[in-house]
């Protein structure tokens, strides 16, 4: 026994025989793992590029998945409704039950934004949904650890998004043409005599400019030809350099009009010192960050006056535009215009590239429109003194939806609201347009103040019906940039009519309140309705000249395009 305790002979194969389990089974376990490993990539990978398929057909997004499970060899169901969708065709889920090999389809919209945390970017929903996830799950295979345990079950998760991206523009086309009135207008704002006649006019607002175009020739004369397009968005430029490359990039039919309109406008505005940054004018989404001259093929496009309007709108912005000027016209004894224009909450130019949540924006405008008429007959011919405040809240237009169709111009849907508008005839301190923090406070006008007789009066009234519109543009309305408006219930003229209505007027005699004297009462009213054209015109183009109308909103789609869906989780 002894000997056999102390004898070394076959040392080495007793030990491997009882390491020999151990080994094995560790062995079995590597196996098994890198198998486990290999899987899992397997089915990450079956999974991401079943939800690009998805992404890519979303209203038939399940059959789609199981399409590519079936034509890659992958046996796995998807849930569709009720039902499983098999290599083998469909069938019920209260039949068969739910399989621990499943893949589920859940639509929604994927909101790439850095301040959103990367777990909430995907939020599910059947409405306009422009992303799909797909959660895969498998019951894995086992070689030799089967024999002391189940084998796990594997899950893959997925989300694409199909971009979707569209150039659109909100404003306020010139329909008809009061020249001498816009000259003066213009003129005020500008700071700066402008002649332009009703052809020039027709011109700007007739032909349609590259807004990219544009900005490569200015990109070029500011020597930015190896930078990107932010960097020209970023720049300040004159007045006359923006219309001068205007001009450069205008092609086709009508650019000879439109050309010779904005060389006279630009010679008319040469000792103008009014600064524009074209990143206030236009915002170009993420092509923003695309070298110059390598986006012409965008195709955004306003028309020339929408553009001007624009500019006009943004000019020396760190003061906003605070503009008091007199206005002639026929009838009117005196006019006397104040404007102040500011930004939007959270500013957003008037024309935009971007993706599905792209909001375009017109400005925050006040207008204080002072007239005197000596059209109150029944006093001789008294000199009768109208103040009217008017304060309009920004029209928005927000990209709602871009629907694809294979091989076609995406239909593209803008939800729109018309700016809000407000309408008081009252005094108001022309100081206090400018400041956009508070709003100015409106008193009793006195609208006749003789020794004899004194006027006054206090009215308010606002527009209704301010809930979003729908607007859908199709390939035939891209391809044609035509352009669809949107509208409250109220126009001007029906604001200043229910504004006349409810007027508070107070009329003292001698100092004795007579109240609502009938015969002065009427030549008021009289004399308050035949101002109703003057105003309306004033205000018309004082603020289409800004591109604004009062309770309506223009827009546009010039370009749209469904981008090849892409991993995003």
């Amino acid at each position: 026994m002894s000997k056999l305790l102390f004898d070394r002979r076959g040392n080495i194969g007793l030990s491997a025989a009882l390491l020999a389990p151990l080994v094995i089974s560790t062995l079995a376990l590597g196996v098994d793992y890198g198998s486990l490993t290999l899987q899992q990539r397997e089915l990450q990978h079956a999974a991401d590029l079943a939800a690009i398929s998805a992404a890519a057909s979303l209203p038939t997004a399940e059959q789609t998945v199981a399409d590519h499970f079936r034509n890659n060899g992958i046996a796995i169901p998807v849930v569709s409704g009720t039902s499983l969708l098999t290599a083998s065709g469909p069938v019920a889920l209260d039949q068969v039950g739910m399989p621990v090999s499943v893949a589920k389809v859940v639509r929604g919209r994927y909101t790439p934004d850095p301040g959103v945390s990367v777990e909430k970017r995907f939020t599910p929903t059947q409405t306009l949904p422009d992303a799909v996830v797909v959660d895969v799950r498998s019951k894995a295979d086992l070689f030799f650890a089967r024999a002391f345990m189940e084998p796990p079950v594997l899950r893959a998760r997925a989300t694409a998004s199909a971009r979707k991206e569209a150039a659109f523009a909100i404003g306020s086309r010139l329909a008809s043409v009061n020249g001498g009135l816009l000259n003066q207008v213009l003129s005020g704002l500008l700071g700066s005599t402008i002649t332009l006649d009703a052809m020039d006019y027709d011109a700007l607002a007739a032909t349609d400019i590259d807004i990219v175009k544009t900005i490569d020739l200015i990109g070029t004369d500011l020597n930015l030809t190896a930078g990107t397009y932010q960097d020209v968005l970023d720049a300040e430029i004159g007045v006359p350099e923006l219309l001068d490359a205007m001009a450069r990039s205008a092609t086709g039919a009508g650019s000879a009009r439109l050309v010779s309109a904005l060389d006279k406008l630009s010679k008319q505005l040469t000792r103008s010192e009014l600064v524009i940054d074209i990143g206030r004018v236009i915002d170009l989404g993420t092509f923003a960050d695309s070298k110059i001259g390598t986006a012409s093929n965008l195709g955004v496009a306003v028309d020339a006056f929408s553009m001007i309007s624009t500019a006009t709108a943004v000019a020396n912005h760190e003061n906003q535009i605070a503009s008091r000027f007199d206005l002639s016209l026929p009838g009117i004894a005196s006019a006397r215009v104040s404007l102040a224009v500011g930004e939007p909450p959270v500013f957003t130019p008037s024309a935009a590239v971007g993706e599905t949540g792209t909001i375009v924006r017109t400005a925050q405008t006040r207008l204080l429109v002072e007239l005197e008429t000596d059209r109150l007959v029944a006093l001789g011919g008294a000199r009768l003194r109208v103040p009217l405040y008017l304060e309009l809240a920004h029209a928005e237009a927000r990209l709602a939806d871009a629907t694809c169709k294979s091989g076609m111009t995406p239909t593209v849907k803008l939800e729109a609201v018309p700016g809000i508008a407000e309408v008081s005839l009252g005094e108001v301190d022309p100081k206090a347009l400018v400041n956009f923090g508070a709003k100015p406070r409106v008193t009793t006008a006195k609208l006749l103040d003789t020794a004899l007789i004194d006027i006054s009066a206090l009215g308010y009234t606002n527009a209704t019906n301010l809930t979003p519109t729908v607007l859908s543009f199709d390939a035939s309305d891209i391809a044609s940039a035509r352009v669809k408006s949107v509208s409250t219930r109220d126009t001007l003229t029906s604001l200043q009519t229910s504004l006349l209505k409810n007027l508070d007027l107070r009329i003292d005699v001698a100092g004795i309140s007579l109240g609502t004297h009938q015969t002065l009462l009427a030549a008021v009213a009289d004399a308050l309705a035949g101002l109703t054209k003057p105003l309306d015109a004033i205000v018309y183009n004082t603020l289409l000249a800004l591109g604004v109308k009062v309770g309506e909103a223009d827009m546009h789609v010039s370009y749209a395009k469904c981008r090849r869906p892409v991993l995003v989780q």
